[in-house]
């Protein structure tokens, strides 16, 4: 009898444990986890409710339309136990002041369970709510990248492919209008070129490969003087007169990839140039160092950038309209890759402008041992 009673405690701990074991796995879920019996009445809630509804301070027991306000969801659970089949909807919820924009996408899933379940759960449903606004975000970048990408690839393609029928069904016969055609075949083909390699080092970026940085301290001033004379074509063959300064003071050491600092400077600066068409720009690089981090500025005294546009500037593919838009054309991807290659190094960028006085970029990264 003894021994038949230290068995029952012995397994009502373990049970205990089980319990508890299992309780905490279920509140440590992000997802919104209800079980609604079929009076509509909640008969459990884990913590991850809170997340989605975070006025609900005890749901148990509680109907279950009055804690999530929302005649969708809750039609979603009444369907799903008059149906006996397991139902999944997405519906988009407003939420007022949301960092999303006001509007977030919950994934609604009600699950009957069978009737061999314990005494209390016939005719119950559980139901799982999960957030998936940022699934739904990042598809629509992608759609959006795609669809940018497409479009930007098709533009010089069409003209290259355009001349190129000409050619062939000989409607271009002047000697001086072939070489003009090749001219702009040419100039397109490298745009085209461009576009290709901005697109891989983004894809290079966002698929991880930037976790492998080589990082080492490297010689900023250097780096900095091969970015200004690998430019050196693109002034002489703009009409921008440039002039370009290199201040790197007394430390001009910088810890980081230096191939993605070229890339970082090589966009800053020639954006600088390309933006300053048909003036004088002067433009300065500067280095400074504080205990923990180093701090590079590009600055140019150029047209500036209008306040209006000044949130956009990193997003892929966006381009300052200017009126002379039209002859620059870049690939509208320099700027989201110099902000990825400095998130990379775990580093900010920010950019301050005044039109018609100056453009700043800063960044701050991480000095060796911060």
């Amino acid at each position: 009898m003894a021994r038949q009673k230290r068995d029952e405690e012995v397994f009502l701990q373990h049970s205990q444990r089980r319990g508890e074991m299992l309780h905490r796995l279920v509140d440590g879920i992000d997802d919104g986890l209800f079980i609604v019996g079929n009076d509509q009445q909640i008969l459990f809630a884990n913590r991850g409710v809170l997340r989605f509804f975070p006025s609900i301070a005890d749901p148990v027991g509680r109907p279950f339309l009055e804690c999530v306000r929302d005649h969708r969801i809750a039609e979603v659970v009444a369907n799903g136990a008059r149906s006996g089949r397991r139902l999944r909807e997405e519906l988009l919820v407003s939420m007022p002041g949301d960092s999303m924009g006001g509007e977030r996408v919950y994934s609604v899933e009600a699950v009957p369970l069978s009737s061999n379940e314990p005494a209390g759960l016939d005719g119950a449903v559980l139901v799982i709510l999960r957030d998936e606004t940022q699934k739904h975000h990042l598809e629509k970048i992608r759609k959006d990248f795609v669809a940018n990408a497409s479009h930007e690839l098709r533009t010089p393609l069409s003209i290259i492919i355009g001349y190129l029928e000409n050619l062939k069904e000989g409607d271009i016969t002047d000697p001086v209008e072939i070489q003009r055609a090749f001219t702009l075949m040419k100039k397109h083909g490298d745009r085209l070129a461009s576009i290709v390699e901005d697109l891989l080092v983004i894809s290079r970026m966002e698929s991880g490969q930037t976790e492998a940085l080589r990082l080492e301290v490297f010689n900023f001033d250097a780096c900095a003087q091969d970015v200004v004379h690998r430019l050196s074509p693109m002034v002489a063959n703009s009409k921008s007169r440039a002039s370009f300064k290199v201040d790197t003071g007394e430390d001009p050491s910088v810890f980081g990839d230096r191939f993605y600092w070229d890339q970082i400077l090589f966009n800053l600066v020639g954006n600088a140039i390309k933006e300053n068409q048909g003036g004088g720009v002067k433009i300065v690089v500067r280095l400074r160092q504080e205990p923990e981090f180093s701090v590079i500025e590009v600055r140019d005294d150029g047209v500036g950038i209008p306040l209006a546009d000044l949130p956009f500037v990193f997003k892929r593919f966006y381009r300052v309209a200017r009126h002379h838009s039209q002859e620059i054309k870049g690939t509208g991807l320099g700027l989201s890759i110099v902000k990825r290659a400095v998130e990379a190094h775990h580093g900010t960028i920010s950019v301050h402008s005044k039109p018609g006085v100056e453009t700043v970029f800063t960044i701050r990264v991480p000095r060796k041992g911060s």
